[in-house]
């Protein structure tokens, strides 16, 4: 599971581009309609236990992957209203709102991912983006 996070967060802003979704180089139909169907999953159960916040952040990991930015915010920020310490979820909205130009907001996520994340190469990752954020 570490090394998938790891590998998702790497790939995050390539996954959140802003332009319509293009299958990357080897992604066959196949694969993506398996994460379509994982997508259709998740949703069901978020409908059966919509206080999980583990769900939600499943469901925006795997609308990110589909490259649905909106869908994975909607995620993401639904994992962060119950679970405000949620740091991968944090750090996924960082990204998405930095894409969509959305710099207070995102100067707002990589806060709460920095002072939530206990892995070392993602309070990194936050602490530069704040700094980044922070120039004028």
């Amino acid at each position: 599971m570490k090394n998938t996070l790891i590998a998702v967060l790497l790939l995050a802003p390539a996954l959140l581009a802003a332009e319509p979704p293009q299958p990357p180089p080897g992604e066959t139909p196949e694969a993506r309609a398996a994460l379509q169907q994982e997508a259709a999953q998740l949703e069901k159960l978020v409908l059966a236990s919509p206080s999980d916040p583990e769900l939600y952040t499943r469901l925006g990991f795997t609308y990110a992957r589909l490259r649905q930015a909106d869908d994975a915010q909607r995620a993401f920020e639904n994992a962060v209203r119950l679970d405000p310490k949620k740091a991968p979820a944090w750090y996924m909205l960082g990204l998405i709102y930095e894409k969509k130009g959305l710099k207070d907001k995102a100067l707002a996520a990589w806060k709460a991912c920095l002072e939530n994340a206990q892995d070392a190469r993602m309070r990194d990752t936050a602490a530069r983006h704040i700094h980044h954020l922070s120039q004028p």
